[in-house]
């Protein structure tokens, strides 16, 4: 193949041609694409000569020179020559035997081409073939762009937008994050092996330089072909789409895939993730999860992406270090993909999101959550006019998940639970009184105590995970809880007085609303 399939046709075309009436009378009978149909009756025509052409002749340039067939044949053969195609008259009356046995030595296929049959119908046929060929290929095009739009368009549109590309390929497509990891992926998910020859070839890609693509074969059967998504991203913070199919792609195929990279552009350049609608996003989120409803719930419902009568609440903290945090417009688009909603509020490696659902059916975190360097709560279901509660509920999850260095946690019902024994109003009033002392302090530094003092009890007394949590020194946890045994009067080694602490700080109203260092908020355990 020379160009692309759309402008070649295959031999057995012309064979089945019933208005030609060619007969292959030698050569190889497995299946080959014609590029061109040309004429000569020239004794060594290679100097114009390319590849993959079907050459038409009548031997005149055959008949003088002793044993001009067997040389002929074999200098066509050697330029490339698909196939040979002999016109019977005026020169020879049939197909010259030393002919057929000239091409089955070299393998070349022969062509009986019979007297009604001029060589310019040949070639008018192999032309409109070719032309029905590109119209067809056209409106494949065509449909796959339309597809293509639709899918950049419409809810989920990363995820989309590559399993349609991965449709109209008919290749396995995959697009990875900095970190070498599947952000999103269609078709049939690669083996393992080839998973991590993709993940080798991505972090080449990521070195920066010049190249932005690169493609390769594993054996005869599986064809790689990677590009960096064109955002501008600077080195180690680029996004990479992968395809790996058994065939080398197409020219229509590859235009295909140059859109698909062009609209992944797009979904997640800093132009579009970062433009006013998603700062207003971020807003919208901000406020119903502080309990500003009004009618932003029917605001954000008119949206495709919002299903459901009920909300679940995500809070995350980067695990990342500052100076390894990537691009904030690939954040965006690797969160809304991941988490499934276009509703985030990202700031300063920080998040709160807002994904819509049905009471009975959560959306279930991403599997590969931990590769994307973050930690996430999740709330439960909760109406609009419950979300803050559901934030502070995501918090707890949140905190649980960083005390345990686990990825991610989620909320779960229990059957029992233990502060449902006690009635909300006495338990609220215990709570206050206990706490009173840090309560009357200023509102900062009471936030400060109430925020060291829940995290230092959710890390089990381990003042270490408190520090890394909060981001502020170890010895500063220190001096804090000193000053909450001080104002409380309480031995902090005790098992039973941690135990009643944490019950207070879930049950105190105060506490809970008090936002501390990070935007953690001290909540009901």
């Amino acid at each position: 193949m020379l160009l692309n399939d759309a402008f070649e046709v295959p031999l057995a075309e012309l064979l089945a041609n019933p208005a030609l009436g060619l007969t292959q009378v030698a050569g190889p009978t497995d299946t080959v694409s014609i590029s061109a149909v040309a004429t000569t009756e020239l004794a060594d025509p290679t100097p114009y000569l390319e590849q993959g052409e079907l050459l038409l002749t009548s031997g005149l340039g055959l008949a003088d020179e002793p044993g001009g067939i067997g040389v002929y044949v074999e200098r066509v053969a050697t330029a490339g020559v698909a196939a040979l195609g002999f016109g019977v008259e005026p020169v020879f009356p049939e197909v010259p035997r030393a002919l057929v046995e000239a091409c089955e030595q070299h393998r070349l296929r022969l062509l009986d081409v019979p007297t009604g049959t001029p060589f310019v119908a040949v070639s008018r046929a192999f032309t409109e073939e070719v032309a029905r060929r590109q119209q067809r290929e056209f409106e494949t095009e065509a449909r796959a762009m339309a597809a293509l739009a639709g899918a950049a368009g419409g809810a989920d549109p990363i995820r989309s937008l590559v399993r349609q590309l991965s449709r109209r390929t008919g290749a396995t497509a995959v697009l990875l994050d900095p970190d070498g990891n599947a952000l999103a992926t269609g078709g049939r998910l690669p083996a393992p092996p080839v998973r991590q020859l993709l993940r080798d070839h991505a972090a080449s890609l990521q070195q920066g330089g010049a190249a932005l693509a690169t493609t390769s074969t594993l054996g005869d059967r599986l064809h790689l072909n990677l590009q960096v998504v064109p955002t501008g991203s600077s080195a180690g913070s680029r996004l990479v789409l992968a395809l790996t199919s058994a065939n080398a792609l197409t020219l229509s195929e590859r235009r295909t895939t140059a859109s698909a990279l062009w609209l992944l552009a797009a979904l997640v350049s800093p132009r579009y993730a970062l433009e006013a609608r998603t700062e207003g996003i971020a807003a919208l989120v901000r406020l119903l999860t502080r309990g500003h409803v009004d009618d932003l719930d029917r605001l954000l419902r008119s949206g495709a992406a919002a299903q459901g009568e009920h909300w679940v609440v995500v809070r995350g903290q980067s695990t990342r270090s500052p100076r390894g945090r990537r691009d904030t417009a690939v954040d965006i688009a690797t969160l809304r993909t991941a988490l499934g909603t276009p509703y985030l509020d990202l700031a300063d490696g920080r998040l709160t999101a807002l994904a819509p659902c049905d009471r009975t059916d959560p959306p279930a975190p991403p599997a590969d959550v931990a590769a994307l360097g973050w930690a996430l709560g999740y709330s439960a279901p909760f109406r609009i006019d419950e979300l803050s509660e559901a934030r502070a509920q995501a918090d707890r999850m949140l905190r649980r998940a960083l005390a345990g260095e686990a990825a991610v946690v989620v909320h779960r019902e229990t059957d029992v639970a233990v502060d449902s024994l006690v009635q909300r109003e006495e338990a609220t009033a215990f709570a206050r009184s206990l706490l009173r002392n840090v309560h009357e302090l200023p509102d900062d530094q009471a936030a400060a105590l109430l925020a060291t003092l829940h995290t230092w009890l959710s890390c089990h007394g381990s003042t270490e995970r408190t520090s890394t949590i909060l981001g502020v020194h170890r010895n500063t946890v220190r001096h804090r809880l000193t000053q909450v045994a001080t104002l409380l009067d309480a031995d902090l080694q005790d098992p039973e007085t941690r135990m009643t602490l944490w019950f207070a700080l879930g049950w105190s109203g105060d506490g809970a609303d008090r936002a501390g260092p990070g935007g953690i908020r001290p909540a009901r355990p």
